[in-house]
């Protein structure tokens, strides 16, 4: 019995170094042939960097693109991965002229001079009822609320593409209105305090908006071009400021602007005054501050988004013509 036990515990210890021998000739086997095979690849074959970057970015993030990468700061990088914005299409066309070879003039490179860029905000982009919501997305899985104060930041950015630089108030008005035992009713009053320290800090500060949504119906907030839906803009004046006419003149000028764009996407100009409502709004402040209501409680946060790219262009054109008048004086 001794024996034949021994006899089979020699024979199975030389089964597995056999089955261990095995197993690394085929890993060596499959090394050789893999790096045959690669080499072979590698001289025959020669690959575009630019897609095979694209290859790992899109395999190890999946949707990601490698030229979105590229411009990771820029406003349609910060609307189609942040705010689930696919497809930016605001029906503004951008024309390209194509010059005749033999007319092109090659400028050295040290000939050419930068333009200078002032980075000074001008802009003071505020929210005196900064809860006001537009319609629920799947973006409040992420934290992110679909409120004015969202809109604010599209528009800082959309701004800064155009080199126009603006801060958007970030400090919350209901702790203003918790701080001084105030009620909603008093939101102009909080962000009057805000407005007035911003412009102390900031004395670059030429023109403030007050950005609110409306309540209105989704009917009456939204306007639909060629198959691309925007959010109707409105714009509030108060009467009960005394010198509400200057005021009135950059409303009137930008929804000018706006309705040369399209004669629907503005709903015009509101002017109150009288019982229940403020009257003022924070325009006695500056006679270049106004209130803007960008859509309503049914707008997505895409259609507030297409406006807002329409109204920071006709913003820059608006400003771009006043400073040029106020330098020719």
């Amino acid at each position: 019995m001794r024996k034949r036990f021994k006899g089979r515990h020699h024979k199975t210890g030389s089964n597995i170094f056999k089955l261990i021998i095995l197993i690394l000739i085929i890993i060596l086997s499959f090394i050789i042939t893999f790096k045959f095979l690669f080499n072979k690849l590698n001289k025959s074959i020669n690959l575009n960097q630019e897609k095979y970057l694209n290859y790992l970015v899109n395999d190890a993030f999946g949707r990601y693109k490698l030229e979105d990468l590229k411009i990771l700061s820029s406003t349609d990088f910060l609307l189609k991965y942040s705010f689930g914005l696919n497809k930016i299409n605001t029906g503004l066309v951008e024309k390209e002229v194509e010059l005749p070879q033999d007319k092109i003039e090659v400028v050295p490179s040290e000939q050419i001079e930068e333009p200078v860029i002032n980075t000074d905000p001008i802009i003071y982009i505020f929210n005196s009822h900064q809860t006001e919501e537009y319609k629920s997305s799947f973006l409040e899985n992420f934290n992110i609320n679909n409120t004015v104060l969202l809109a604010s930041y599209i528009l800082k950015e959309y701004l800064a593409d155009l080199n126009l630089y603006s801060i958007v108030e970030e400090n919350s008005i209901v702790d203003v209105l918790n701080a001084n035992g105030w009620k909603y009713g008093s939101s102009y009053k909080a962000s009057r305090i805000l407005l007035e320290e911003a412009s102390k800090n900031n004395p670059s500060l030429k023109y403030f908006i007050d950005l609110h949504r409306d309540s209105a119906s989704y009917e009456r907030t939204t306007l639909d071009i060629e198959g691309v839906k925007y959010a109707k803009v409105l714009f509030v004046i108060g009467l009960k400021n005394e010198n509400y006419e200057k005021n009135l003149a950059m409303a009137t000028a930008i929804d000018t602007k706006l309705k040369e764009y399209n004669p629907s996407i503005s709903r015009g100009i509101i002017k109150k005054e009288g019982k229940g409502v403020n009257g003022i709004y924070n325009q006695d402040f500056n006679e270049n501050t106004i209130l803007i209501e960008v859509g309503g409680q049914y707008n997505s946060i895409e259609e507030v988004n297409n406006t807002l790219k329409v109204l920071a262009n006709i913003i820059y054109t608006y400003i771009g013509e006043r400073e040029n008048a106020e330098k020719e004086k």
